[in-house]
Order: structure tokens, then sequence, then C-alpha cells
């Protein structure tokens, strides 16, 4: 007798680099005889992330959620940032990262998502929520070497790793995860539209495997110790029947069954009688009364599903399948009912003995028998004289779509960051910010998401690392031009329209003892100011009245405003402090993030100035002298709180007095919030209209000017 046989094939499927192809052996085109060893891959391997020399990188088709092995890493890369307001330490530190993650040992077309520790890291349009240069290499045989990886280990000793895709990230910013590499997944993948499950097995067994099984896969991983680990589950789960050809392994011939007559049944080949058909049946506890499929469900980010499939109320063993492979919830119920009744069918097994006229009837082949059911697939044969022995089981069709539903998930928010708009603030010392000079850095993008993320400032060719605040700042522009008016009493004649760059943003109004505590304090062009009533128009415009005008001695800018000017609400949390050197008084400043626009100003060390004196007079004397007073105020506060005078706040009391008139013009100093100056040298200014300037000399830069005008006719 003559029984047809498997042959051996390959290696080893998904090494270090993906090498193929290992041993798959059995018998006929019986699945069963796949299924003894199970050495295969599991259902969530695919999630987890591995470092470590030898582990193997699986071979992608269609599109899968993979972790892929890191290959390449720096150290933590440490970046320092200077602390500024009050309570914060002097230095703070952040850290990023460069690693590479090998993701296929098979060219993949494109990565899509990226996730880290299982929140979105890259959006489906591409944008990174968390700042880093990311590179993509496809696995190509004209893969460059990484210019990263290259110039950090050399290029003599550095791989392109040619065959394999891989994911280059470059100072991948760490604070969101805790200054630690994160858990990266990765959505894969490998093809563009799903491919053929037949080119599946043809692709993963090297050629060895000839099928064109034309069911779409939408992602599978194929990995394992062999090809037949690897490739089991999907032969196993879709009922892909193989036979040797000598050469391959084959798909059976598509003909139509051909129809055995009962005259043709029952040969022998003594003469003998024989039965025309010998039936069957294991008994149901061979068969499974219930079957698990678990695979990756791509309406749930890929994450691992369930369906189950169930015989009745049949006693029995549950079983369990891993597929890794990417299934709807309706398709994987479908599947596993289809399986669940294959293996019932199975038990049912019929030998037929056939005339000669059926030499050419082998393994693979579907018959027609006078029975129910009619159609049978041949799984084996031998001949025994002229006569063939055929042992035949029922030939399964494709089970209907069913409806199934792969539950819910917390879905990750993919919001597409906006382009950020910066500015830079140079303010009086308000809102507790350090002696030091310092600016203020407000931030903000029109879409909903925010992150804090780093930037560089530079100044006369210094650079600082520097971060954006943790809360996005309230910042937009005026649409209208406010008026001037007095700093004394509250301006009820004027308001202001701003439009945020966030329309979802909203400003409200407040009372008066929260605008004496400090509340809705905000800079509009270089005027500080209060608002305390707020009139939304809609789409992030707000109509601001009810206003306290240049608040913490600015009310020198209250004549200079014009529609288009900056607007910033000052709130703690939202602008973020930046210490700079004390030399850098008077330098540009600039600050940048990667791939963002940056802002830039003169830097004038608002912060440092004390106020400009106030209640400045001049009154000339019996004696023809000239008498001019003021009333000082201090940069530490405004509030007067002691009911005698207000905080120095610098080392030493000192004011410059300058007297311009028609013909000439005194300057002196004074170290008390008066002076006095002779009548001769008043003479000398000539006669008519006269300006007193005083500006009050502080340790670092002195108060904006003071003035009034006095005739001296």
């Amino acid at each position: 007798m003559a029984t047809l046989v498997l042959s051996t094939v390959g290696t080893a499927l998904g090494g270090p680099v993906g090498s193929a192809i290992g041993a798959l052996i059995g018998q006929s085109i019986d699945q069963q005889l796949l299924a003894p060893v199970r050495r295969g891959p599991r259902v969530g391997d695919l999630s987890v992330q591995t470092s470590s020399y030898g582990s193997q990188i699986p071979r992608i088709y269609g599109t899968m959620r993979i972790a892929g092995s890191v290959i390449w890493s720096t150290e933590l890369i440490e970046q320092e940032q200077a602390g500024g307001a009050k309570g914060q330490p002097d230095v703070t530190y952040s850290y990023a990262v460069s690693l590479a993650v090998a993701l296929s040992s098979r060219p993949a077309k494109s990565v899509k998502r990226i996730w880290a520790d299982g929140k979105l890291l890259r959006g489906a349009g591409g944008d990174f929520k968390v700042a880093t240069i990311f590179r993509f290499y496809d696995g190509s045989e004209d893969q460059p070497i990484d210019p990263l990886i290259g110039s950090l280990e050399g290029i003599a000793n550095t791989p392109a790793y040619r065959g394999l895709a891989l994911a280059v990230f470059e100072n991948l910013q760490l604070a969101e995860f805790g200054n630690r590499i994160p858990f990266l997944t990765f959505e894969l993948e490998a093809d563009e539209e799903a491919p053929a499950l037949g080119s599946v097995l043809t692709d993963a067994s090297d050629g060895t495997i000839v099928c064109g099984e034309p069911r779409p896969l939408a992602g599978f991983a194929a990995y394992g110790g062999s090809i037949r680990s690897a490739i089991e589950p999907l032969v196993d789960s879709f009922d892909v029947a193989l036979l040797d050809d000598g050469e391959h392994l084959r798909q059976p011939t598509s003909d139509a069954a051909p129809y055995v007559g009962l005259e043709e049944l029952g040969n022998s080949s003594d003469g003998r009688s024989a039965p025309r058909l010998q039936r069957e049946q294991l008994p149901p506890r061979s068969a499974p009364a219930a079957l698990r499929l678990t695979y990756y469900d791509p309406d749930r980010d890929y994450q691992t599903g369930e369906a189950r499939a169930a015989v009745g109320e049949q006693p029995g063993n549950e079983a369990q399948q891993e597929l890794p492979a990417v299934l709807t919830a309706a398709a994987a119920k479908s599947l596993v009912q289809d399986m669940v009744a294959r293996a019932w069918a199975r038990r049912d097994k019929v030998t037929v003995r056939l005339p000669p006229a059926r030499l050419t009837t082998g393994p693979g082949a579907t018959v027609e028998l006078p029975t129910i059911p009619s159609q049978w697939l041949v799984e084996k044969t031998t001949v025994d004289g002229s006569v063939v022995i055929a042992e035949v089981r029922p030939s399964s069709g494709l089970a209907p779509t069913v409806q199934a539903d792969g539950g819910r998930i917390v879905p990750n928010a993919d919001i597409v960051a906006a382009p950020v708009e910066m500015k830079l603030i140079d303010i009086p010392n308000l809102i507790g910010l350090s002696n030091d000079p310092t600016l203020l850095l407000a931030a903000s993008t029109s879409s909903a998401v925010w992150k804090s993320r780093p930037v560089l400032v530079s100044v006369a060719g210094l650079e600082l690392p520097a971060r954006t605040a943790r809360s996005k700042s309230m910042l937009g522009i005026a649409v209208t031009m406010l008026s001037p008016a007095a700093a004394e009493l509250i301006d009820e004649q004027n308001n202001v329209d701003v439009e945020l760059i966030d329309a979802d943003q909203w400003l409200t109004s407040c009372d008066d003892d929260a605008l004496a505590a400090g509340e809705n304090l905000a800079l509009l062009g270089n005027e500080l100011l209060q608002f305390g009533n707020v009139t939304p128009l809609g789409a992030g415009k707000f109509r601001l009245g009810r206003l306290l005008r240049g608040r913490g001695g600015s009310e020198w800018a209250c004549v200079s405003h014009a529609a288009g000017e900056a607007f910033c609400v000052l709130r703690p949390g939202t602008v973020e402090p930046i210490v700079l050197p004390s030399w850098s008084v008077g330098s540009t400043v600039n600050v940048t993030s990667s791939g963002e626009a940056g802002a830039s100003m003169q830097f004038l060390g608002e912060a440092l100035r004390p106020p400009s004196p106030v209640n400045l007079t001049a009154e000339r004397q019996t004696n023809g002298d000239l008498l001019i007073a003021w009333t000082r105020r201090s940069r530490l506060g405004f509030a007067w709180v002691d009911e005698i005078d207000a905080p120095l706040g610098e080392t030493r009391e000192q004011y410059r007095v300058a007297i311009t008139g028609s013909s000439g013009s005194v300057e002196l100093e004074a170290t008390e919030p008066f002076a006095t100056v002779a009548a001769a040298a008043i003479a000398s200014l000539g006669l008519g209209l006269a300006s007193v300037e005083v500006r009050q000399i502080g340790d670092f830069a002195a108060s904006r000017p003071s003035f009034v005008t006095i005739d001296l006719s």
C-alpha cells in the first residue's frame, strides 16, 4: 500500500531579524495533523515590548498593533531648567532619550498611530503629543543608516537594518512618563491593503506553501520557532487544506466534485464482498463542547478580543484557540462558530472502496456520495491491488456572517494639536516673581489639547532650556482699541473687545472685592489692567469693562493702545517665569520650540524697575526757589499695609530730578522724596512752561519718569 505524506521544510521563523522557516510535517491534508503540538504564538505577545538580545521580531502582514523590540537607545539625556517663581527650586531637571525599535522582519509601508503607556503619542494625523523627532525606515533593501545612530556609534559600527522595519525616536521628552522610557506600541504595520490569506501563507513559508486562498486578512503576525508554529493558527482556524505535490505544499484543485454512484462502492481486490461504506463516528467528548477564540479587535484599538461558540447543552471540554490576527467582532464570531462546526463534523469519518478508475482521486479531492451530507473531502488514500481505499470526511463550507459586538473601550482622544503661539511678557513684579531679571512666557493653541513642551531661550549667545507652563495661557489679541483713562479710579467709560486663541476658553466677571484681591489681572499691550465686567460675544470674543487701569505702575502705557495688540490673562500656572542673567537687560531675547513659531522682544527688566513716583508737585516759593515733592512707590508691593509708608525695595533711596525750560535745563539728585531748586538756577531755564521729570534710581534700573508742568513766567 502507498500513503501520501507531506515533505519536511524550513528552519525558524521570526528570529532576531526575522529569519524564516521551520518544520511543517504531516500526512495528507488533515489539519488535525497540525494540531497535536502547540508551540505557536499567543495573543498578547505583540503587546509586550522587549529589549533582550535574540528576541523574535515577527513578520507583520496587513495592519497590526505591536510593541516591537528596542534594539538601540542612549542613556537618559538630562536637561536643566532654571526655576523662577517663589517656592520653586532654583534648577529643575527634565529628561529625554533617543531609541530605535524594530517592528517587523519584513518591509512595512508606514507607521500610523503610536501609543506610549497606553496613551496616544502620535495621532492618526501624524502629529506627536510629546516633543520628539521621529524617523521611520520601511525595511527596504536600500535602507540607509540612521544618521543619529551612525553619529553616536560610528558609521562602521552601525548596521542599516535592511529587511527590518524600524522606528527611531530622537530626543523623546520623558516628562509625561515620569522621566522614564515609556512602553511603546505601534499601529504598523505592513501592507497598504489587507493581503490575501494565501499570499500570507506563501510569504511566511518562503514559497514552500503555494496557496491561492483569496480571503482577505486585515492583519497577522507570523512568528515562532517553525513554520508549523507560525502558520498553524491560520491553517487551523481557517481550515486551509494543504497537500504535498512533491515540491510544494498546495491547496487541492477546485474542480467540481465528481459523483460516485452506488455501483462504484464496495470494491475488493480478492473478489470477496466488501461493504459499500464503512462509517465511524467518534464519541461527542472527542470534540469541544465550546470553543473560545482570542484575536485582535481593530475597533478596540487592537486590544485582545474573545469570541465564543458552543454546541447547545452538549457536555464536554471547552477549548481555547489563539489567533494573532486582526478580526472584527462579527468575523471572529463567524469564524469560531465555523471552527466548532468543523470539529464536530470531523467526528464523522467514512471509508469507501473505489474501482481502479478512481486512482486519480487523491487527498484534497472533493467527491459527491449518495449520502447525507453529499459533499466529502478525501483525507487519505491507499491502493490495495486495484482498489482505491479512500478515507473521507464531510466537506465544510463557510459559515454565514453573524452579528457580534466586541465591547467598548475608553478611547484615547486623538485631538490634533494646533500650532503653538507664544508671547514674551516683561512686566513689574506683581505675581511673586524672584528678584532676578525675569520674563514671563505665555503660550496657547487653538485646539483643546495642551501639554507643557520644552522651549529654548536665547539671549546674547546664551541658550537656556525652559518649558511652557503646565496650563495653557489665556492668550489673544485686542479686537478694538482701548481709549486712555486715569489710573486712580475705576474706568467705567471705556471697554475693549478681545479675542482668545482658544475659542473654548472663557472669561468671567468679578465683583469689586475680587478686583481688590487682584482677580482678573491681564496685560493689554504694555498696560496691566483688571476687568470687572465680561460680556461674551461668541467665538472666543469678549467685551471687557469696569476696568482698573495702569496696575503695577504701568499707567505710562494707558495712552498707547492699538487694535491687534497682545492680550494675556495673568493667572498662576498659566505663564512660566524665565529667569535671565542680570547682564541681559537691554538685550533681545528669543524663544523657540521645535517645529513651532517663536517669540522675540527686547528685555527691559520691568520687574527690576522701581515704580515711577506719584503725586508729583512743583511750586514756586516766596523767595523764588522751586520746591518739587513726590510720593515714592515700591516694587516690593503696592498695598499700604502699615499706614506709614511702602517698603523701600532698594538698598538705598535715590532720585534723579530734571527740569527743562525754554532756555536750558537743570539736573540734580535727591535722597528723599523732595528737592529744592534755587532761584538762580530757575532763572537760567527761561520764561514760559517748564517740564519737571523725576525718576527713582533702583539697584538694577531706574523707574520710568513722572512728569509735571510748571509756568515760570
